[in-house]
């Protein structure tokens, strides 16, 4: 049984005025609610909806440096859209979502290296009162662990007429291939097509709207991890909060499009969150026009959405990136900043002939790994894993300079 198909949501970095470019449109259909996910210098999208409601399982893979699509061998599983995706040690997963024939709770893993997925071990089934299996649910990613929570399913089995709302967390451990039940969000009203996302160690889940898609849910929470507990945080600024997606650059949250329920409207709104100042700030309007249910990649550079609806609820499919050259990160060329050596292993080095206030090394995810303060510095690698980085550095003058780096042990 399929539930009414809204929208979803994205979350984007700037921290100025932004401009978006756009890029090589999605050659296959038109779509909303797909599955994405981004490793290394690849975007991988899958399944999603079309215009006439039939559900997907194609596979494409994005070149971020060619520009270029290609469609990969179909995804092994079911058809699905809105099913939630994660990266964890550089496989790509994708678990539960929904098709004609119900709600799913399955999880499968893609290896890039070998283009081969592997289905492992899918949500447990722990209460008599409902199964596992949900669509529109939440994902994020701290450490080497994936959490998954909320979204929408069916009261005793996926084909029961009675909506059951989701308000839990699990764990899952990719090398023991388990799941385990963490505490559940704390206003027990359960969300579907809320967001997701993971700064600096934490969760941040929130809005979306209820199960039966009539209420808006504007608040939010973070999710710490280390002792399993929930803090309520600032609520979102309006009601434009169901069915959106997230991202995450500089340790900051941005968030693009939403759908308002009452009545039926899509924004091109971009909001960004600061965690530590814990505020909302509304930033310049997506580009692209009113947008919900596209799907969304960060990099360590920069940020895609592609796809969803537009404001005449059409699926689209188009392409757009923001660039970390546009969001706050000013270079002049009288600074003459040097980051070497790239790729590197153990160490790097940061010099300029201006004053360094600050360094700051982020992952593929967005989250600060390394912060250092020194005019010239040498930073020590040897904590951190093979992978894309992102390199902040910041002046005494106020400018910043932005650089990508491989780390290859």
């Amino acid at each position: 049984m399929r539930s009414n198909l809204l929208f979803g949501f994205i979350l984007l970095a700037i921290t100025a005025n932004a401009q978006w470019s756009t890029r090589a449109s999605l050659p296959g259909i038109a779509r909303a609610k797909a599955a994405s996910f981004n490793i290394n210098d690849k975007i991988f999208m899958m399944g999603g909806v079309n215009n006439s409601n039939v559900v997907l399982n194609d596979f494409w893979q994005y070149d971020i440096t060619s520009d270029s699509w290609t469609q990969k061998t179909n995804f092994p599983g079911a058809e699905r859209y809105g099913a939630v995706s994660f990266v964890l040690n550089n496989f790509g997963y994708i678990v539960a979502g929904g098709n004609d024939n119900g709600y799913l709770d399955d999880l499968w893993e893609y290896d890039p290296a070998n283009n081969f997925w592997l289905q492992k071990t899918g949500l447990p089934v722990t209460s008599p009162q409902h199964d596992n299996q949900r669509v529109e649910a939440f994902a994020f990613v701290v450490g080497n662990k994936a959490y998954l929570g909320g979204g929408s399913g069916f009261v005793f089995g996926a084909n029961s007429t009675n909506p059951y709302a989701f308000f839990d967390l699990w764990e899952y451990d990719p090398i023991s291939d388990n799941w385990t039940q963490k505490s559940d969000i704390p206003d027990f009203i359960g969300r579907n097509m809320s967001i997701a996302v993971a700064i600096n160690g934490k969760g941040y889940v929130g809005l979306g709207c209820n199960v039966d898609q009539t209420i808006n849910r504007r608040t939010f929470w973070e999710y710490d991890p280390s002792n399993d507990s929930w803090t309520a945080k600032a609520d979102f600024p309006n009601d434009f909060t169901a069915d959106a997606g997230a991202v995450v650059y500089g340790s900051q949250l941005y968030v693009v499009g939403g759908v308002n329920l009452n009545p039926v409207s899509l924004s091109n709104q971009v909001y960004q969150y600061d965690p530590v100042a814990d505020i909302w700030a509304q930033m310049s309007p997506f580009s692209g026009n009113d947008i919900a249910g596209e799907f969304s990649v960060t990099t360590p550079t920069s940020a895609f959405i592609g796809g969803g609806y537009n404001g005449s609820i059409v699926p689209r499919n188009d392409l757009w990136e923001i660039s970390s050259a546009i969001t706050g990160i000013n270079k002049t060329d009288n600074d003459d900043i040097a980051v070497y050596p790239n790729p590197c292993s153990d160490h790097l080095s940061v010099k300029s002939k201006n004053e360094i206030a600050t360094i700051e090394i982020y992952n593929s995810g967005g989250q600060l790994v390394v912060s250092q303060r020194s005019k010239e510095s040498v930073i020590v690698l040897n904590n951190l894993t093979d992978g894309n980085y992102t390199v902040r550095t910041t002046l005494r003058n106020g400018n910043s300079f932005s650089k990508s780096i491989t780390i290859e042990n």
